[in-house]
């Protein structure tokens, strides 16, 4: 039983991963004509309706996981970066002679 949740948690944490590193997927509407509706009749030519003509469409629960990694990891990115521009000013500063 316990094996059974070590592979289940393994296999999301896997999944959460790949959703962050990979969150827009191909539209599987428009497929066979990719970004265009092509129809029978003048109403429906035009722009895929699932994906706008993008031809991608975010997978599911990448959102979701996009949020949750900014809400942990955001405030320490955003101290990093404030730190780098600081450290970038002292850098430039004119020197004193």
């Amino acid at each position: 039983m316990i094996t059974a949740i070590l592979i289940l948690f393994a296999a999301v944490a896997v999944r959460c991963v790949f959703l962050l590193r990979y969150p827009w997927g191909p539209c599987r509407k428009c497929r066979p004509h990719p970004g265009v509706n092509k129809g029978s009749n003048r109403k429906r030519w035009g722009m895929c309706k699932a994906c706008g003509g993008t031809k991608q469409r975010q997978r599911f629960g990448a959102r979701a996981v996009h949020r949750f990694w900014w809400s942990v990891a955001g405030s320490a990115l955003h101290e990093r970066r404030k730190a780098r521009v600081k450290a970038a000013r002292e850098k430039a500063r004119y020197p004193e002679i």
